[in-house]
């Protein structure tokens, strides 16, 4: 038991981690993108990074806030119609998009392990930063959602069950 509230607690620590590095990652961009604005036409001299930094700020931003919201059940779908299947139909539904969205975040990351390797030789021109870190944020966002997608799947059959048992 001790060690299923240690990895609740991990979990938890994680989630607000990854949402509060979300936030400040969004805060970034919007300051590297007014200095790089005002620096081109305030001053006429574009910072060389403009493109590249918030281009892989934004990255990482937006596959760290998308673990968030799997983990949280929050992606998008559309439940109007699912709302009013009866449980075992639902289960089948809801079983076979979690299914899909598994594949699909395999799919992801196989397909992107090479291309972390075609690019683990080269480095951007403005900020020197290696390409893994625009490519990177794909693998490691899939990786993690895929963990909680499954953690989704799980929960789906648990709340069959638990209509099911109430009937």
């Amino acid at each position: 038991m001790k060690a299923l509230k240690l990895l609740k607690l991990l979990d938890d620590w994680l989630e607000k981690a990854l949402f509060y590095l979300s936030g400040i990652l969004l805060l970034v961009i919007a300051t590297a993108v007014f200095y790089a604005v005002t620096m081109r036409y305030a001053f006429n001299e574009p910072p060389l990074w403009a493109d590249e930094a918030p281009r892989a700020f934004f990255l990482w931003m937006t596959y760290l806030g998308i673990i968030v919201a799997t983990k949280r059940g929050q992606n998008i779908r559309v439940t109007h119609f699912i709302d009013k299947i009866a449980p075992l139909p639902r289960l089948v539904l809801e079983t076979f998009m979690h299914v899909l969205v598994l594949i699909m975040l395999v799919a992801l990351v196989w397909y992107n392990i090479p291309i972390l390797q075609l690019q683990a030789g080269g480095s951007m021109l403005s900020t020197g930063w290696s390409f893994i870190w625009l490519y990177a944020p794909v693998s490691v966002g899939c990786a993690l959602m895929f963990v909680y997608q499954a953690r989704l799947t799980v929960r789906s059959w648990a709340n069959y069950k638990s209509v099911t048992a109430g009937e």
